[in-house]
């Protein structure tokens, strides 16, 4: 217990500065590239302390894993340098014994990294957008008569697929609504033109300037109003997801969206695709301690604490450039979803585990 305790807390000492340090650069860099932003919208020293916060959960996300891999395989290699795996040896202790001693720790941080990955950063990146295009000089002067391109937003739910040319406060006033109805076979019955839509809560919008087509086998048939309420799963928040798609989404987010409670740009593959994702992260830092085990097994006078700590980190950046490019053909719908989300993991942790008990034979 006495030597678990001491293993976690190297590991995690270790994590926590790798991690500390590589955020401040990535949060450095990414703060000199929006300085120009923040001070064009006036906010001031406030503004670079709020744009720190909101973003600083993101860039951790991302650094969660290596930081993990670094942290256990530098504990290794600390351990080698200073002899203390030779007295583990002598007291009858073994590499794969140590390595096993730190499991729980790495699901912890496991339970953490999810934590961070389906609660914190979603919230953090609404909070962000929101805040980042209310302050924007030139919000101001977008409508749906001089929206780009680019500026335009696509949405679809169980029976419907919504075309929105613009947007502002927050996502509460959108321009330029268009929305296709879809019958039980998917094909369109109805199209409403609107100029305007304003959320009014509890699912509703209210539309003005609105052009009504409505369409079936029997004829058709055109008409203009006002105004007229919509209902629907769409909500100001959603807008502001699917207007920028680096936004993450939360498990529940996902599953809303697959049951048709919530609008999405996607088909419900995606959504499917993103819940595997999520609960990847509860494995991923099991799996970076896989890799970085090797390093427990190396001896410093023949060199190999080194050597398997550069195969440790090579291992590590491997699993996470497959793993983005198998999720990339998941989208893509190149490889099937359980395969694109679960296959990396599970070859690496074989691999890592392999690896181990080779060297502990």
């Amino acid at each position: 217990m006495i030597l678990s305790r001491y293993l976690s807390r190297q590991m995690a000492l270790k994590m926590f500065w790798v991690l500390l340090a590589f955020t401040s650069l990535m949060q450095l860099i990414d703060l000199l590239g929006a300085s120009t932003d923040i001070i064009e919208r006036g906010e001031g020293l406030w503004g670079f302390l709020k744009y720190i916060a909101l973003r600083m959960p993101i860039t951790m996300q991302h650094l969660v894993p290596i930081s993990t891999l670094l942290g256990a395989a530098l504990t290794f290699f600390s351990l080698a340098q200073n002899s203390e795996m030779i007295a583990l040896r002598g007291s009858g202790q073994t590499p794969y014994r140590a390595v096993f001693m730190l499991v729980p720790l790495t699901l912890l941080i496991g339970i953490a990294y999810f934590i961070l990955s389906d609660q914190i950063v979603p919230r953090a990146d609404k909070v962000f957008v929101s805040w980042w295009e209310s302050t924007d000089p030139n919000a101001g002067t977008k409508d749906g008569a001089n929206a780009e391109p680019g500026d335009e937003v696509w949405a679809r739910t169980t029976f419907s697929v919504i075309r929105i040319k613009s947007h502002s406060e927050g996502g509460r006033h959108l321009e330029g609504v268009t929305i296709y109805s879809l019958d039980q076979n998917q094909q369109i019955s109805e199209r409403i033109a609107a100029k305007t839509a304003d959320w009014q809560g509890d699912g509703i919008w209210m539309l003005k300037g609105v052009d009504r087509y409505i369409g079936n086998d029997g004829g058709s048939s055109t008409f203009s109003m006002s105004a007229m309420s919509w209902h629907t799963a769409l909500r100001p928040s959603t807008v502001l997801e699917l207007a920028n798609p680096q936004v993450s989404i939360s498990t529940s987010g996902s599953r809303k969206v697959i049951k048709g409670r919530a609008a999405g740009s996607r088909s419900g593959d995606y959504y499917q695709l993103q819940l595997q994702k999520a609960y990847l992260t509860l494995f991923s830092p099991l799996i970076m301690l896989l890799l970085a085990a090797p390093v427990a097994a190396g001896l410093r006078r023949s060199g190999t604490t080194t050597r398997y700590l550069g195969f440790a980190v090579i291992a590590g950046f491997s699993f996470l450039l497959m793993d983005g490019i198998l999720l990339s053909l998941g989208q893509a719908h190149i490889v099937p979803m359980y395969a694109a989300a679960w296959a990396t993991a599970i070859l690496f942790a074989t691999g890592g585990s392999w690896v181990l008990l080779r060297l502990e034979n």
